[in-house]
């Protein structure tokens, strides 16, 4: 993998949106020049390099779309919202941004259909006097040997990477890649339902993973406590962490719960009472000695999430709110 040249998410799933709440003249004046925008809007990651102040607004899309689409009206905020107002929509002093700008992350053959739309959009806005953000395109290219974001020159200048086709993942022929994306699941993301059946069972068996190998690395006598923040981080490479959407990374707790509800109740049906949830604690795991150890181990890995009903969603509960507030109901 190439090296990240900017600095974890700052932003991911906003809860609030940035353009209705600190760019309000903006929004007025978009509304007197008879320009549709989204009401709410924010980015799906905020990527920043704290040395140089660059600020990327970053925008996944699964395909291109037309300037007189749904779509556009979000896109015409998002240009709004990185572009010279960028500080005072991430609620910063002016000089802690030296540049700003929207990034499109989507398919590349779908990135030239996308860059007229674009130029429509900052052209339109420009005539109005509403100050746009530059552009770029990070094309995802899948081959044979690898994964690819293919950058024009504008993004290549921005993010100090040479431009056109930059590998940052390798694979095998015939292989999906998929299971090692950063974040599997999503709750925001629509998807097919065979698609988010999919992607929630590589959620949960990295989750499986985690639990697993903290067993066995344990040095009995041993008694183990797993927290929710800890199994989904470790699930999605720390990326939880920066998860600023509240209700879904309560989702996200709430899968978290699922998952360990049915997987204790599979090891204590190997080894009763080693498995145990403690209100605002997480969960226990009991390893008295190596005998013990080696049953709970046993019983984890036998543990298959191909036989849990991928389908169902879990229930809201009372302290969900709180980080492992406490069982949650329904099951997997």
């Amino acid at each position: 993998m190439v090296r990240p040249i900017y600095s974890p998410l700052i932003s991911y799933c906003q809860e609030k949106s940035y353009y209705s709440d600190k760019l309000l003249d903006l929004r007025l004046a978009a509304r007197q020049a008879q320009i549709t925008m989204h009401d709410l809007v924010r980015p799906d990651v905020v990527l920043t390099h704290e040395g140089d102040r660059k600020f990327a607004f970053t925008e996944c899309k699964a395909s291109s779309f037309g300037p007189t689409s749904s779509t556009a009206e979000q896109a015409r905020s998002l240009l709004l919202v990185a572009g010279p107002r960028a500080a005072e929509a991430l609620g910063l002093a002016p000089g802690d941004i030296s540049e700003s700008l929207l990034a499109f992350v989507i398919p590349h053959d779908e990135q030239k259909l996308l860059g007229p739309t674009v130029s429509n959009l900052r052209g339109e806005l420009e005539r109005n006097k509403l100050p746009p953000a530059h552009s770029s395109f990070l094309g995802l290219q899948l081959t044979d040997t690898d994964v690819s974001v293919v950058i024009n020159d504008l993004g290549s200048a921005f993010f100090a990477l040479p431009a056109g086709a930059n590998a940052f993942m390798k694979r095998e022929p015939d292989t999906d890649p998929r299971p090692l994306y950063f974040i599997p699941y999503d709750p925001d993301v629509v998807q097919s339902e065979q698609e988010r059946v999919f992607c929630k069972r590589v959620l949960f068996e990295r989750m499986h993973s985690t639990v697993l190998s903290a067993v066995g690395r344990a040095n009995p006598p041993a008694a183990l406590v797993l927290e929710s923040r800890k199994i989904l981080n470790d699930a999605m490479f720390g990326a939880y962490e920066h998860w600023e959407n509240r209700e879904s990374a309560k989702h996200m707790r709430r899968l978290c719960t699922q998952f360990m509800n049915a997987l204790m109740q599979a090891v204590n049906s190997e080894a009763p009472g080693s498995m145990a949830f403690q209100v605002g604690e997480g969960w226990s795991i009991g390893l008295p000695d190596q005998e013990h150890q080696d049953t709970v181990t046993d019983a984890l890995s036998r543990f298959s999430c191909e036989t849990l009903d991928l389908r169902a969603e879990p229930q809201p509960g009372l302290f969900d709110d709180l980080e492992d507030g406490g069982p949650l109901s329904g099951g997997v």
